[in-house]
């Protein structure tokens, strides 16, 4: 975009330049005053169109430096947001990772989400009967989107973790095909793995690894099964999964954690 704008300035100086310069000579020719008078009235309009043309140029490459600005500046306060809310799911984790490794692990209780799911399941069957297709597209969407907040607000906010695996998991069985799927089997592995529960967790982590390779959450899963390999004393296998994260994703956080780990293998 500079390059462009530079282009059409110098444009501009060498355009205004070439016709400052060739009606000179006929301006102070022979000929009569109203001739002269007449030649230089033809230059200074040629030489204010050039302007204005150029003006005009500029002020539209401005408009739409302007326009990207603003798209750029939009998307960065969505990243952030995005970013942020990623980071306090992640300290929420840690928070409880301390205490959790102390405890036994608590049973899920599914008496309280249950009654909610069934009253989902029996409003799911009976809207397609009542409202047209697009609607019941919207409520399934809105539906899902409700369900995968949820989730992650038992773990943000109500800091209810035990009932946070079994949101989680029955996020991914009632919307398989929803594109919150990566996410929701990654935080499942999460609340696994600091509750050492390692088998499971592992499982949930080779999903997003295997089903997913476009996922965000890729990298941070494959070295999420390296730090499982290491906790179950498998170094040959961790040393596998950390590598392919520095192979794959060097320029990446996980690359960084993924190096120190395998520094202290």
């Amino acid at each position: 975009m500079t390059y462009k704008l530079a282009a059409i300035v110098m444009a501009a100086v060498l355009s205004t330049a070439c016709l400052a310069q060739a009606p000179v000579g006929n301006v102070g020719g022979s000929g009569s005053v109203n001739d002269r008078l007449a030649e230089l009235e033809r230059v200074f309009n040629a030489r204010s169109q050039a302007q204005i043309t150029q003006q005009n140029q500029l002020n539209s490459m401005q408009r739409e430096v302007n326009e990207l600005r603003g798209s750029l500046e939009e998307q960065g306060y969505r990243l952030e947001q995005v970013i942020e809310r990623q980071k306090d799911i992640l300290l929420q984790l840690q928070d409880m990772a301390q205490p959790q490794a102390a405890a036994t692990p608590a049973a899920p209780a599914p008496d309280k989400p249950e009654p909610d799911t069934k009253t989902a399941s029996t409003s799911n069957k009976a809207e397609p009967a009542a409202s047209t297709n697009s609607s019941s597209t919207t409520t399934a969407h809105g539906n899902e989107q409700a369900a995968y907040d949820s989730a992650v607000n038992l773990v943000l906010q109500d800091k209810d973790y035990a009932a946070a695996i079994p949101a989680f998991a029955r996020f991914i069985t009632q919307y398989p095909e929803s594109s919150y799927v990566p996410n929701a089997h990654y935080w499942l592995g999460q609340l696994l793995f600091t509750q050492k529960r390692f088998d499971q967790a592992k499982a949930q982590f080779a999903r997003v690894v295997e089903a997913y390779p476009q996922s965000t959450k890729r990298a941070e899963s494959l070295l999420k099964l390296g730090q499982i390999a290491q906790e179950q004393k498998n170094i040959p296998q961790a040393r596998l999964y950390l590598e392919q994260v520095l192979s794959e994703y060097g320029s990446s956080s996980s690359a960084a954690l993924a190096k120190q780990t395998l520094d202290g293998l």
